[in-house]
């Protein structure tokens, strides 16, 4: 069958229910508890500025371009994160890139967008292909029929990813990562909602910082030892945090704000963890894809495992990533608010109104993207991407706030997918209802249900076992 006829007979993808029309506040309160995407009425896939007004106030969703575009880059200093954001992230130092704001903010950006660009990280490369390998080595272990949970099986991935990257093969680093990797929990409405400090209830997340706070000592630890004028071991990122300078002043950051920053990534480095679980949904149920994929591979890794150089080469498997992330956005939902009148779209924003950037909404809008609900990779050929606005795709944000883990969590996900695909297949078990529920981030409600299947035994040269991830079993 061409592709052309598989597009025709294409399978209806995993969405929450749409209602048909706005829901009124207590049916907001009701419906967004449980999925902020089920809130989503049909209006707010054809209508690119939307207006609502709720009992807490008014809120404005933006999914124009151009109103994205003075949200998130030509005024972005008006429209910082809602405090309950700011307050969650708000460590030792309340420097850390997701609690701070204006200046504060910028000088840690110009800080530390060398330590996780392109280049930088293109040198941990090696360390997670030996990673990957491993993983594929433990699944290939399991018995026939074997059923995974994706979320869980990937988090054991990018723990130890997310360790190599911080400390190499320090695994003092440990505890904040796994720690981290779990925090806060789990937001919900009333976290966002805009009221006076009176009304507002319990500190739900005073226990997370305070957990967040017992790390400080080990960080500060592993932060003077990478200070020492004779630290002799790799340039891990946490070594390039403690001694990263303002390229201008010549200053650094002092512990008490590399802590902060540390923790900042640790509990953002797995916000593309649920990108593989949908990634390998997809692939599942367009077999057309998963083919073409697997030829990509074949042609140019051969029988050897992916190197930096080969990355860039990988043409359509890049399209996959980008079509996944744009069907299901790491980064669903981006509130702001406004901290002075402006204008959006020939609009007016009134000050302390809630602004809402959903890409989960911009992803799928009916006049930004042609069939918005279709699997189809081809909307990032070069012709395609060049034609439409750089505003209407944000898996990882846009603007000054881009988030600054980009190029790591796609290089991470490239190298996964190029060495797993080659090995295995996955197949979803029958019969599991799945459906992407959101907050701060995408995820399966109840998981994503898979058995493995093996493509054919491949043994790579130069590829070294290393202990990361315990038994098959766990994996």
């Amino acid at each position: 069958m061409s592709v052309a006829e598989e597009l025709e007979n294409r399978p209806a993808l995993a969405v929450p229910p749409r209602p048909p029309r706005p829901l009124s506040t207590l049916q907001m309160i009701r419906v967004a508890f449980a999925n902020t995407l089920a809130a989503c009425d049909e209006e707010l896939y054809e209508e690119l500025f939307v207006e609502r007004r709720y009992i807490w106030g008014r809120m404005f969703i933006v999914s124009d371009p151009d109103g994205i575009k003075r949200v998130l880059q030509d005024n972005v200093d008006n429209y910082p994160r809602i405090d309950a954001i700011r307050r969650v992230f708000a460590f030792g130092s309340s420097s850390g890139m997701l609690c701070a704001e204006g200046e504060v903010w910028r000088r840690h950006r110009r800080l530390l967008n060398p330590t996780l660009d392109r280049r930088a990280v293109l040198a941990d490369v090696p360390a997670l292909v030996r990673l990957t390998e491993e993983m594929a080595r433990l699944l290939g272990e399991l018995p026939p029929g074997h059923e995974l949970n994706m979320g869980e099986t990937f988090t054991h991935l990018l723990t130890r990813s997310t360790g190599q990257v911080f400390a190499g093969d320090d695994r003092a680093i440990d505890p904040m990562v796994l720690r981290m990797g779990h925090y806060p929990g789990e937001y919900g409405l009333f976290d966002f909602l805009t009221m006076p400090r009176w009304l507002r209830f319990v500190d739900r997340f005073r226990k997370s910082r305070a957990e967040a706070k017992l790390l400080h000592p080990l960080l500060e630890r592993m932060i003077l030892e990478r200070r020492r004028p004779d630290y002799a071991d790799g340039k891990d990122l946490l070594w390039r945090l403690a001694n990263a300078r303002d390229r201008d002043t010549g200053e650094g950051l002092s512990v008490a704000e590399v802590e902060d920053e540390a923790l900042t990534l640790g509990s953002t480095s797995v916000t593309s963890l649920q990108v593989y679980s949908w990634l390998w949904y997809l692939l599942a149920i367009h077999p057309w894809a998963e083919a073409r994929l697997e030829q990509e591979l074949d042609d140019v890794l051969g029988d050897r495992p992916p190197s930096a150089e080969d990355l860039p080469k990988l043409t359509y498997l890049r399209k996959v990533v980008d079509e996944a992330m744009r069907l299901y956005p790491p980064l669903p939902l981006m509130p702001r608010v406004a901290t002075a009148d402006d204008v959006v779209c020939g609009r007016r924003i009134p000050r302390k109104s809630v602004v809402v950037v959903m890409p989960w909404l911009v992803h799928r809008h009916k006049k930004l993207w042609p069939e918005p609900d279709v699997f189809d990779p081809e909307r990032f050929a070069p012709d395609q991407v060049a034609a439409r606005s750089r505003y209407a795709y944000l898996p990882f944000s846009i603007g000054p706030h881009i988030c600054i883990g980009a190029s790591l969590a796609l290089i991470e996900i490239l190298i996964a997918v190029s060495i797993l695909a080659r090995r295995f297949r996955f197949r979803l078990v029958p019969g599991q209802t799945i459906e992407p529920i959101a907050w701060t981030s995408l995820r399966p409600g109840r998981g994503i249900r898979m058995t493995l299947e093996p493509r054919e035994t491949r043994v790579y040269s130069g590829a070294q076992p290393v202990k990361a991830f315990g038994t098959a079993a766990s994996a």
